[in-house]
């Protein structure tokens, strides 16, 4: 049995756990375990499978501590959303695959950030700590997924940001442009071809508002489905061909956009993307109150309630743009009809 006294509770071992556990005790590596359970007559795939799952359990209850005694070779540092990111990786792999859903970064950079994140192996599973001393696990290929939508949570929760919003961002001298619709709607891959027509990158996935109206992108690495890697291959070739698999299955690519947008900015135009099956590409103008109400279903607040502060400068952001419904089909179409609008001829 063990007894944890920071559960205060006791727990009972089976044969086949209480091995596991003495044999960590002695400090036992994780394959000598797995030869002295085949030595038992378990074959190692199950032995494997088996000691992943109590071993997460046992982290999951703090059963178990792990080691997260780090190099200092392994790390880098990013800005994004007016904080300070700091990563530090086990090994040159894991960096590598940590750097992937950054556009730029600071590498070997040390000190402390307002969000900080370590990340080791352990056997074939990755596991990672926040600065809050949380500790969450994945596989290995869907590192960047989840450190992406770790510091995402982390950005929009902010109390330096009013709401959030589930948007694009581009910006044409100086002023913003806002890419506002459901996942499927095919912000990434518009984002994608207003990037190569000029426009500047300042994110493909959230924009976080400021009590002014003003806006500031998340700037990770421009995040493609499969559907536009084509499109992806035609603009850069093979350079970004590094794949990799998000919680919900999906996989996905990372393209770093050189020179993003990193500060805040006013909006100019806010689009709400409508994807169809057929016809040409328009735009519709919206009022601003239903602008408004359109923004509001896709706004994120850290406390789940729009202030009157965010509603001031929901208000704000609203009144110093043009909003427009995006009829399209093609993105080529809408990245033609987009350019006119941000030219002055539409």
């Amino acid at each position: 049995m063990i007894f944890s006294e920071a559960g205060q509770k006791i727990f009972e071992l089976d044969r086949v756990g209480a091995f596991i556990w003495c044999k960590l005790g002695e400090g036992a590596s994780l394959g000598d375990i797995y030869r002295g359970l085949g030595a038992q007559g378990i074959d190692e795939h199950t032995a494997r499978q088996f000691t992943q799952e109590v071993v997460n359990a046992w982290v999951d209850r703090a059963l178990l501590e792990v080691d997260w005694r780090m190099p200092t070779d392994w790390a880098f540092a990013a800005k994004l959303g007016g904080h300070r990111i700091t990563v530090r990786a086990a090994n040159r792999d894991l960096l590598g695959r940590l750097l992937s859903p950054f556009c730029v970064s600071d590498q070997g950079a040390g000190g402390h950030g307002d969000i900080a994140i370590e990340a080791m192996m352990l056997d074939e599973q990755a596991f990672l700590r926040g600065e809050d001393s949380s500790i969450f696990r994945c596989e290995v290929d869907a590192l960047a997924p989840t450190i992406k939508a770790h510091v995402t949570e982390r950005l929009i929760r902010s109390n330096r940001w009013v709401f959030s919003l589930h948007a694009a961002s581009l910006v044409k001298d100086g002023m913003g442009l806002l890419l506002c619709g459901h996942p499927g709607a095919g912000k990434s891959t518009l984002t994608l071809q207003l990037v190569d027509a000029g426009l500047r990158y300042a994110g493909d996935d959230v924009a976080l508002v400021g009590g002014d109206g003003t806006i500031c992108g998340v700037p990770f690495a421009l995040t493609l489905k499969e559907g536009s890697w084509d499109l992806l291959s035609r603009l850069h070739g093979d350079r970004y061909d590094a794949t990799h698999c998000r919680s919900d299955g999906v996989r996905v690519r990372y393209v770093p956009i050189p020179d993003a947008q990193n500060e805040c900015f006013s909006a100019g135009w806010i689009m709400f993307l409508n994807r169809v099956t057929s016809g040409p590409a328009e735009l519709t103008a919206i009022d601003r109150l239903d602008s408004m109400k359109r923004l509001i279903e896709n706004a994120f607040a850290g406390d789940g309630r729009l202030s009157q502060t965010g509603f001031f400068a929901l208000k704000r952001m609203v009144a110093g743009a043009q909003s427009f419904q995006l009829t399209y089909r093609e993105a080529g179409e809408a990245r033609r009809l987009l350019m006119d609008l941000c030219d002055g001829k539409a």
